[in-house]
């Protein structure tokens, strides 16, 4: 019975691995690109990016924009 152990060792990598498909393939509602605008200004206002820093505040918003699927 040695294989026992490799197939249940796969059936958890496979599992870890399918969850968070799973999670992600349920239908997700995109939200406008003002309503994403306001989020990502509140969501890096309140991570208190450095305002003295522009880049960082740029790319940080450009990445929150394109997680809701949207592009600067």
């Amino acid at each position: 019975m040695p294989k026992s152990p490799f197939i249940a060792a796969v059936a958890a990598v496979v599992a870890l691995i399918a969850l968070p498909d799973a999670a992600s393939a349920a239908p997700k509602k995109k939200l406008s690109y003002d309503q994403a605008w306001k989020r990502c200004t509140a969501e890096i206002n309140k991570a208190s990016v450095p305002m003295d820093q522009p880049g960082s505040r740029q790319a940080a918003g450009a990445s929150c924009m394109k997680k809701y699927g949207h592009k600067i």
